[in-house]
């Protein structure tokens, strides 16, 4: 078996495919151009156990190959590749459109399973690649002979890109091979959704059909949902006796004033309800120390998938056999995890949580708004009731988000507390995990640094580490604040031990950016200077792009581990020391830290003589 990442370049007087073996990084090019180029790519492709891997390759590049291999010309083949770019004509309609047929017959595409909905290049960011490389010319560019080298090099970059996100998607891409094994349907270009999708369809024979949106719908709340107080009471009678209507366009549930717009003040919270799930409001930040209380969130274990299989909900739509076959992948899921079979237990994981995603689309076969509503809405009310039992007895309650709660309480108070969760998972049938805090370092909800009682941090939005999922933004700086609050670590320390890489920033620039009059790329990769260069811009209208004061583009990074000269590590501790600013620190830092952030006097102008 042979792997090859591959990509094509299509310019109208040149048409390029390159692959790079993972096996043997053996490469192997071809141009349209040269002596039987069609012969050799058809060999090549036709070659038996062969896995071709690309980036969008689905939707653009397996067709190009189709149109290269039937023989058509450059011009025929990139009049096909701007009809799929300018057009958006889907894949199975282009090869119907232009007479080709499919050559690739093993292929993944990497698109659907990589976590954003961003291009190559960003992910390249976010892996560090070496080389961050736009096209050296307009796609519509007249190839000179001597210019083919250049598109060879960019081509070979994006192939070495699109390999290392196969690197980095290797655990993702072993699971969708075991449901693919166990369905008997290629998973390996499908996104979690998608794949919970296909599992059902398998398992139960659902059709693909043309799903009718219903004018309104009712939410049926469990019959443990109750509350103490009046206000909390009255939401949710609003809620239970309330008839939803429906967007007939986009097939969601239309918010109503009460859920949408309305907080809900109780307690020591604030708290916004809607669709999508609880959270607290919080309109300053706060740095919270646990001292000699207890602190540490509290958060259901598989939530969503419980409040579906405890409460007994029943999509409209789909019927019983919907809640039979999600509880056979559920107790499946259990056991396999409590065996220690880690694969099967991630892949049932998928089905389970892809379904939820896929509830609210109307061109699912799991289109069930009635379900999506039922569950978001048990999921709030079930956290806001577990609130008031809490604060009942004396916790405070410092956060709420979804699936979870931060509490702090006095441990005096542990038995009270044990108390209220075991009769309240008894009466919901929802078991609850508590991990317990240091500091809990708060910009909004949405964006923390906690620190657990073993020293390891959790971090959430901004300041999380760098994944698939964001563009490296400084990571040096939040990841000098966690280390301070965690061991005590003196912030410069991290800041000038630390490699490279986790001083880099990068950002999406659209129709890319440019430095001192050079063409950078549509995506933007810099570190902060020490000297005088002027921000980077962008290419279209000049502007400059945020947060590049002081910045020195590096598209191209030898080594990520070596500081370069002119690194500007004082920019970087003036950053860690706005994050703990940010997060409410205010308190805990000395006169010399807080003087590098203090606002500077406004110079006054010079007088005219006027």
């Amino acid at each position: 078996m042979r792997t090859w990442v591959f990509d094509t370049e299509t310019l109208p007087n040149r048409t390029l495919l390159s692959a790079q073996c993972v096996e043997t990084e053996e490469w192997f090019d071809v141009w349209r151009h040269e002596y039987d180029a069609v012969g050799k790519l058809r060999e090549f492709i036709m070659k038996p156990d062969s896995t071709f891997v690309g980036f969008n390759s689905l939707s653009f590049d397996n067709v190009v190959v189709a149109a290269f291999a039937a023989g058509r010309d450059e011009a025929q083949i990139k009049t096909i590749a701007n009809d799929l770019i300018e057009n958006r004509t889907p894949h199975w309609a282009a090869y119907k459109k232009f007479h080709l047929r499919q050559w690739i017959k093993d292929s993944i595409d990497l698109i659907e399973v990589a976590p954003s909905f961003v291009g190559l290049k960003a992910y390249g960011a976010r892996m560090h690649m070496p080389v961050l490389q736009d096209m050296p010319m307009a796609h519509d560019h007249m190839v000179d002979p001597s210019q083919e080298k250049d598109i060879l090099e960019y081509c070979h970059n994006d192939v070495l890109t699109t390999r290392k996100l196969l690197d980095t998607l290797d655990d993702q891409l072993m699971l969708r091979v075991q449901m693919s094994r166990q369905y008997g349907v290629d998973m390996r270009s499908k996104s979690d959704s998608q794949m919970a999708e296909q599992a059902y369809i398998k398992s139960m024979g659902l059709q693909r059909r043309d799903n009718k949106i219903p004018l309104t719908i009712r939410y049926d709340a469990p019959s443990f949902l109750k509350f103490s107080d009046p206000g909390l009471q009255d939401l949710l009678d609003k809620v239970r006796y309330h008839t939803f209507d429906m967007n007939p366009k986009t097939g969601h549930v239309v918010l109503p004033e009460f859920l949408g717009k309305q907080k809900v003040t109780f307690g020591s919270g604030i708290y916004q309800l809607g669709v999508g799930g609880i959270h607290s409001v919080h309109d300053k930040k706060v740095c919270h120390i646990a001292g000699d209380k207890i602190m540490g969130e509290l958060d259901a274990a598989s939530f969503y998938p419980s409040i579906i299989l405890e409460c007994g909900f029943i999509p409209e739509s789909l019927g019983e056999d919907f809640i039979r076959e999600y509880r056979r992948i559920y107790t499946q899921r259990l056991a396999a995890k409590a065996s220690g079979d880690v694969t099967t237990s991630e892949t049932l994981k998928i089905s389970l949580n892809g379904t939820f995603g896929k509830l609210a689309s109307k061109y699912s076969v799991l289109y069930a708004p009635d379900l999506m509503l039922a569950v978001t809405l048990t999921g709030q009310l079930t956290l806001l009731m577990l609130i008031e039992r809490l604060e009942a007895v004396g916790v405070e309650t410092l956060s709420a988000n979804t699936d979870g709660i931060v509490i702090r309480y006095k441990e005096a108070l542990q038995p009270q507390v044990d108390e209220q969760v075991a009769e309240f998972s008894e009466l919901s049938r929802f078991v609850f995990d508590f991990t317990p805090y240091r500091v809990l370092a708060m910009k909004d909800v949405n964006n923390y640094i906690a620190v657990k009682t073993d020293r390891s941090l959790k971090v959430k939005g901004i300041y999380s580490q760098l994944s698939l999922r964001k563009n490296p933004t400084a990571q040096v700086s939040s990841d000098a604040v966690g280390a301070w609050l965690a061991e005590g670590t003196e912030i410069g320390h991290t800041i000038y031990h630390s490699p490279f890489a986790n001083f880099i920033s990068a950002r999406n620039v659209t129709g890319g950016g440019k430095q001192e009059g050079k063409y950078l790329g549509k995506v933007v990769r810099w570190y902060q200077s020490t000297e005088s260069i002027e921000p980077i811009r962008y290419y279209t209208n000049d502007n400059k792009v945020p947060k590049s004061d002081g910045a020195r583009a590096c598209m191209i990074v030898e080594d990520f581990n070596t500081h370069p000269h002119d690194l500007n590590y004082n920019w970087y501790l003036k950053e860690a020391i706005k994050i703990v600013v940010a997060v409410g620190g205010s308190e805990y830092l000395n006169a010399e830290q807080l003087a590098l952030v203090a606002p500077q006097p406004k110079r006054r102008k010079k007088s005219d003589g006027k």
